[in-house]
């Protein structure tokens, strides 16, 4: 193997990797392909219109993973593959899977919040923040790559883009923090309008899920401050691969809520008061019918229908 060029922005101390975290990183790297390649074969079987935000910014952050751990793998072990190379590989797949995992947590917030300002004011946060965090590291990143004057000006963007790294990173976890967040929020405020068990359960699932993924994001900027800055590179991918997958979990709940209540769980509500089997303001005519309320008509029409048929007119 020839022998690396690396100027410090692996690792700044040692300039590699040990052996142990290159087993570490390349069992990161094989689990986040196997998940990759299974969450776009989920993507185009699950949806049956393939079409919405939803869909393609899941789509879109699946089809990024892949790539995004094949420039790191290069870049990190160095196979004598130009760093302009995987750099050109790994950049784009980082937007894709970072911004389009944002955008997936503000397709199905839609759900919940059925507030223009707040919605509009989310995806104007995704879109300012990804601006502003992406150029700059871009650049950082490619200037890290020039080697002249003996490595010194390279050196130099080594150093600013690692510092750079750990602010996009703590800012990108906070976004999906508030995201998240907002999520859980409106889920528990939904909890207490709907005290029924059938309900409760799959809410709870939501509210589960949910911190899951916010302690995977936490863990990525722990590793990153930790100083193991190329297990990162790769746990990054595998987080994100993760948190996708738990993405259909949340879709499946989302689902059981938009088509009603199932015989069994209408068995386990039965001691429930009739009032309690009307569902909240925005999801009031999913129940029975199986059709999904005008309220959530924006995101029915990206989401919900794309995954399931459509239902038959119940005559009233």
């Amino acid at each position: 193997m020839p022998p690396d060029p690396d100027p410090g922005l692996i690792q700044p101390k040692t300039g590699g990797v040990t052996k142990l975290q290159s087993y570490v990183i390349t069992v990161f790297a094989a689990i986040a392909c196997y998940n990759a390649i299974e969450l776009v074969t989920m993507c185009l079987t699950t949806f049956k219109r393939h079409r919405g935000c939803y869909f393609w910014s899941l789509l879109i952050a699946s089809l990024g993973i892949t790539p995004l751990v094949v420039g790191w793998i290069f870049f990190i072990f160095y196979f004598g593959l130009s760093r302009y190379i995987s750099a050109s590989i790994i950049m784009p797949s980082w937007y894709c899977v970072v911004a389009g995992h944002s955008l997936v947590l503000w397709s199905r917030l839609h759900l919940m919040i059925q507030t223009p300002k707040v919605l509009r004011a989310i995806l104007i946060l995704i879109v300012v923040d990804s601006v502003c965090l992406f150029i700059p590291a871009t650049v950082l990143f490619y200037g890290t790559l020039i080697q002249d004057d003996g490595f010194r000006t390279s050196t130099r963007f080594s150093l600013a883009y690692n510092k750079m790294e750990r602010i996009q990173l703590v800012v990108f976890c906070l976004q999906e923090l508030l995201i998240s967040g907002i999520y859980i929020f409106e889920t528990v405020k939904l909890l207490r309008l709907r005290p029924d068990p059938m309900h409760q359960r799959i809410l709870t699932q939501l509210i589960t899920i949910n911190i899951v993924i916010m302690i995977l994001d936490v863990a990525v900027v722990a590793i990153q401050f930790a100083g193991y800055i190329a297990i990162q590179m790769t746990f990054k991918p595998l987080a994100y691969s993760i948190k996708l997958k738990l993405e259909y979990a949340v879709l499946n709940q989302l689902i059981r809520i938009s088509e009603g209540p199932s015989s069994s769980d209408l068995e386990q509500a039965s001691s429930c008061s009739r009032e309690h089997h009307t569902m909240p303001s925005y999801w009031s005519s999913s129940g029975r019918n199986g059709t999904v309320d005008s309220g959530v008509e924006e995101f029915s029409v990206d989401t919900m229908s794309t995954v399931i048929s459509p239902p038959q007119p119940v005559a009233r």
